[in-house]
């Protein structure tokens, strides 16, 4: 990220900058180095305690499958460990007890597969953290796996992290395998299930590891895959829980920030919930007649109240203030329009803190905001320092940070906003009434028009066609639904709020795409459901061939929450690599979820069982997700497919960008890992216009 050059000095208004953050080849192949030099010290440490030649058939079973330092203790604990499950539930074949020692060619080859493996572990579990930024969480933790897991959580700002144990634990277990996937181990889920059993007698495990020892007596080297072969696994949540607990105490007490590019997502998550509880809390008819247009073109999340009130606030006082001039009924939520408010936001929050004080930077701003659960004003209150500047002007600057259409306007009415009544009229989750809406929309704007105009029909409603198509499938699938729940309660839609129709796919020389993500929000009707209760949030998997939607097949379509802020989310690779925030149901299966990242880290194609490494590259890879998908989630000034449904001569407009995101993300389709410096491609800011007076 930069700050905008020529603004005035009292202003700090950031704006997105493609930095890849990666450093110089030459860096990234000595960090590389300096890893494996510390998981080669684990090593002959680990073989010095297990002393294969003075135990036949050991070193076998180190080279088949026992030597990896993948686990959940710390490394030389985890070799020996390995080596321990895998020796005691051999059958010695014939020449196994003459192997003893391992060949230096062959443990090297096994120091690259257990750092690839870590290196997969972590990547897989937290989105958009580069191989590289990888490898350096793992120097700093000394190759301890769980140490540099507990240490990336902090970079990023992931406080919350297991708050949901069911989904901490579905994404850790994911992790693990696709981690012994990458290592090459000769059977990932009998190391999974491992560790699981580890899990639930961990404190015996490290003590039968203890006594393992250069000349300690052969009876202690079956006991601990007799103790795992004869354990139970638990049935309760919280199963990996132990490992994070004992990894806490490894953790350093201090640590330097790596600032990795991943810290925004954690944000940018965040924010995308408080969006989702915007909507569901503003009533359903003046969201989809007036409110989606306010929303979308000036709805941020900055303001004197907490995020969810800042949006509705905004989104009703634009409206107010600036209301439509065409008629214009959507069920839709446009995905990339919404996420490009939801990154102007970002900047918006940034802006005005670093406004406010000059002395935090972009990153610092970030902690402040996620330390504060994106709330604004706590996080200005917490700096306890003094402000270089005043709310207005620190709203201005956010407002021109956010491509507001009027800065000004903005500034001036958040700065004088009747927070008491407006926080009265919002206390609460339910949604707001029409009435409501009213009231709030005369305590922002008091100066606006009793009457209403009339409004022009939209003129090209075959942009709608998308939309309507989209409609009729989940009033369909919410038919299905609640006949599947017995009729009882039924649901009317309340809004689509994210679409990504490029699930299991690019397949073939037309680049077909073959299910949709979508989620949406319904309001239950029954007679124990009062007037005015909140939309709940679905998840929805469709097939995008109309024709077997016809022969039967039914979407998959399921209850989700809006997870909470700095916490971890079920991910999806297709959804990660449009960089589009689809909340996704933990623990059921849907495309994107398992087996396509299985296939990832293991160079295949999750969509092309014809794909042949020796002749292709990959179109999935880690880097490449993070690459393609900041074409969404770097975007603030991009022109994007649903513009031509607001045209608002207000907005901020530039036929550079007068395209649809497929034609965006190209500017972004070269590969980081092959860049050898740092690569900076900005966006185009506006003529900056100083703040009236």
């Amino acid at each position: 990220m930069a700050l905008v050059p020529d603004c005035p000095p009292d202003l700090r208004i950031y704006k997105p900058i493609f930095d890849c953050g990666l450093g110089l080849r030459r860096q990234q192949s000595e960090h590389r180095s300096r890893l494996l030099r510390k998981i080669r010290d684990s090593y002959c440490k680990a073989l010095e305690r297990l002393n294969l030649r003075a135990r036949p058939g050991m070193a076998a079973r180190f080279l088949d499958g026992g030597g990896f330092c993948l686990g959940f203790l710390d490394p030389v604990s985890n070799i020996v460990a390995n080596t321990l499950i895998s020796y005691g539930r051999a059958v010695s074949a014939a020449g196994e007890c003459d192997l003893v020692y391992v060949p230096e060619e062959k443990l090297r080859d096994l120091e690259r597969r257990s750092m690839d493996g870590m290196v997969t572990f972590l990547t897989r579990f937290f989105p958009y953290l580069p191989d590289c930024h990888a490898v350096r969480f793992l120097l700093l933790a000394d190759a301890d796996l769980m140490v540099a897991f507990r240490i990336v959580a902090l970079d990023l700002g992931m406080s919350r992290i297991g708050s949901d144990k069911r989904a901490f634990d579905d994404a850790l277990g994911m992790a693990f395998k696709c981690a012994a996937m990458a290592a090459k181990h000769p059977n990932p889920d009998r190391l999974s299930f491992d560790w699981l059993a580890i899990s639930s007698r961990l404190h015996d495990t490290v003590r039968l590891l203890d006594e393992v020892r250069r000349r300690s007596p052969s009876s202690s080297l079956d006991k601990l895959p007799k103790l795992l072969d004869g354990s139970l696994l638990p049935v309760h949540s919280g199963l990996w829980a132990p490992f994070v607990a004992v990894a806490d105490s490894r953790c350093p007490r201090s640590m330097p920030y790596l600032h990795s590019s991943a810290l925004k997502g954690t944000l940018q998550d965040a924010i995308h919930g408080f969006y989702l509880k915007a909507i569901a809390q503003l009533p359903a008819g003046e969201l989809r007649s007036r409110f989606h247009r306010s929303l979308l073109i000036a709805g941020h999340c900055y303001g004197p109240l907490d995020p969810v009130s800042n949006i509705i606030i905004n989104t009703i006082w634009y409206d107010a203030a600036f209301p439509p001039t065409v008629k214009l009924e959507v069920d839709v939520i446009g995905t990339m329009i919404l996420h490009r408010m939801e990154t102007r936001s970002v900047f918006g929050l940034l802006s005005f803190l670093s406004t406010r004080y000059h002395h935090i930077d972009f990153n610092q701003a970030i902690r402040c905001l996620l330390q504060a659960d994106g709330d604004l004003l706590l996080a200005d209150h917490r700096l306890d320092a003094e402000a270089a500047a005043d709310l207005e002007k620190a709203f201005f600057a956010a407002a021109t940070a956010a491509y507001h259409p009027n800065p000004d306007a903005q500034a001036k009415a958040l700065h004088s906003c009747p927070s008491q009544q407006i926080s009265m009229l919002l206390q609460g989750s339910g949604q707001l009434s029409s009435e409501d809406v009213q009231c709030l929309a005369r305590l922002l704007c008091p100066e606006a028009a009793c009457s209403e105009q009339p409004l022009r029909p939209f003129p090209h409603p075959w942009h709608l066609y998308s939309h309507t198509r989209m409609s009729k499938k989940i009033d369909a699938a919410l038919s299905a639904y609640a006949a599947m729940q017995s009729g009882e309660p039924t649901y009317e839609l309340h809004t689509i709020c994210g679409v990504n129709k490029y699930v299991s796919g690019p397949v073939g020389t037309v680049a077909k795409c073959y299910r949709t993500h979508v989620n949406f929000q319904a309001t239950p009707r029954g007679t124990q459901f009062p007037t005015g209760t909140t939309p709940l949030l679905f998840f929805a998997e469709f097939c995008n061939d109309d024709d077997k939607d016809r022969a039967g097949t039914q979407p998959f379509v399921c209850r989700v929450s809006v997870p909470l802020p700095c916490t971890e989310r079920v991910r999806c690779l297709y959804c990660d690599h449009m960089g589009i925030r689809i909340v996704h149901p933990v623990g059921e299966d849907f495309h994107g979820r398992k087996l396509d990242f299985e296939k990832m880290v293991c160079g295949e194609d999750p969509c092309d069982d014809d794909f042949d490494p020796a002749v292709e590259q990959p179109y999935y890879t880690n880097m490449q997700i993070i690459n393609h998908s900041r074409g969404t989630t770097e975007m603030v000034r991009g022109r994007v497919e649903e513009d031509c449904l607001y045209n608002d001569p207000l907005e901020h407009r530039s036929d550079e960008y007068d395209c649809d995101l497929t034609l965006i993300r190209d500017v972004y389709d070269s590969d980081l890992d092959s860049m050898a410096d740092e690569c900076h491609v900005s966006y185009p800011m506006p003529e900056f216009k100083m703040m009236p007076k």
